[in-house]
């Protein structure tokens, strides 16, 4: 059972958007101005450190690129994608912002002065939830009013019972979740998702295709089991574009855009000289109603 505190990975995530704002290049592929909020006393010390040291410094001797850097840019690349996507939705006539697994997201809080802010739905464990509420509030800041929170233990009730059948069109992100599902939680979770969004509706979600290194190198793949069994998240789930895409229109979802990686590195990350790179096995992919 999780404790009551954000998931290991939801935490990661906020760090590795924090870091970007503090020490990445600019133009920045994502600047989330709140993702430190959330962060324990010690790490947002440590954005404080790094982000001291002069420019200079951190062009020098920071890596051009590894696999820290890849796991970096999937965060980024990702955010940003879903979040023009949304910008784009809205024009178009979506009237909210679901975000499934929203983990430490921060689309409320930093639009929550908006004249006429987007509502947002946030779903996930009511652990997860639960830490990140308290942790929003506990330096006397408020919730963004914007923002409803929608607990799921999903173990206890399937999405499609909490979801309600909303008339207009939604923007829904489903983000850094799909690998740690089973591929019948996956399926559940598009065939609810396309049973309760109006026409017009759109969904934004990443997928890994199982990476290269995880086939065929067994040294790599003992890791992965050592680690499936130490960590409360493992790698549950892969495929490929193909069958991504079968699966989406088969739970009544059509493709509006599929991303792979050399896409998105052209988009976003291209001409940068920070060693930010999406890796070859992490794909993005955009449905509509």
């Amino acid at each position: 059972m999780r404790a009551a505190r954000s998931s290991q990975t939801a935490v990661a995530t906020a760090f590795l958007r924090a870091l970007h704002v503090a020490v990445g290049n600019e133009p920045y592929v994502f600047e989330d101005t709140a993702a430190a909020d959330y962060l324990p006393a010690s790490q947002r010390r440590s954005l404080k450190r790094l982000a001291s040291l002069a420019q200079r410094w951190r062009t020098t001797y920071r890596p051009r690129h590894n696999a820290a850097a890849d796991v970096a840019s999937q965060v980024l690349v990702r955010a940003r994608y879903a979040e023009d996507a949304l910008a784009a939705a809205v024009s178009r006539g979506c009237q909210r912002y679901v975000i499934l697994g929203a983990g430490l997201d921060t689309y409320a809080q930093r639009h929550s002065g908006d004249p006429d802010p987007l509502p947002v739905i946030e779903i996930d464990h009511p652990a997860t939830q639960q830490w990140k509420r308290a942790r929003l509030t506990e330096d006397g800041r408020t919730l963004p009013p914007a923002a409803t929170y929608l607990p799921i233990d999903f173990e206890q009730m399937p999405l499609d019972a909490a979801l309600d059948d909303y008339e207009s069109p939604q923007f829904i992100s489903w983000l850094g979740t799909t690998y740690y599902l089973t591929r019948e939680a996956i399926v559940d979770t598009l065939s609810g998702l396309s049973q309760h969004s109006a026409p017009g509706s759109e969904l934004v979600l990443d997928y890994w295709r199982e990476p290269r290194w995880l086939r065929v190198n067994p040294m790599f793949r003992l890791g992965a089991q050592i680690a499936e069994v130490l960590l409360p998240e493992p790698l549950r789930s892969f495929f490929d574009p193909h069958e991504m895409e079968q699966l989406a229109t088969e739970a009544g979802w059509r493709i509006r855009e599929h991303c792979a990686p050399d896409i998105q590195n052209g988009r976003y990350l291209a001409g940068r000289t920070d060693g930010l790179r999406v890796p070859g096995f992490a794909f993005l992919l955009h449905l509509e109603k």
